[in-house]
């Protein structure tokens, strides 16, 4: 039982430097901290790749879907306008 005991401590106990695996951010991807704006130079927050591609798909997806409906009224206005013109033909 002592043994087990021991055994237990021991996890307990910090791991050495050179036991330790450094940690990979490889697949991370920060923006700039800072940028000019204006002739000033201004401090941004830490913002992660997978934070950006995110928000990047929504506003992609966002403007895909306005320009199928500015697509939509254009094909309807052209139905309309080809329809006058044959009235008016008459």
């Amino acid at each position: 039982m002592f043994t087990q005991e021991k055994q237990y401590t021991k996890l307990l106990e910090p791991i050495p430097e050179s036991h330790q695996v450094p940690q990979n951010d490889n697949d991370v991807i920060y923006e700039v901290t800072r940028v000019e704006q204006g002739g000033e130079t201004v401090e941004q927050h830490h913002v992660n790749f997978e934070e950006t591609r995110a928000l990047y798909d929504s506003l992609y997806h966002n403007l895909a879907t306005e320009v199928e409906k500015v697509n939509s009224v254009n094909r309807k206005l052209k139905e309309t306008n080809a329809d006058l013109t044959t009235e008016l033909a008459r």
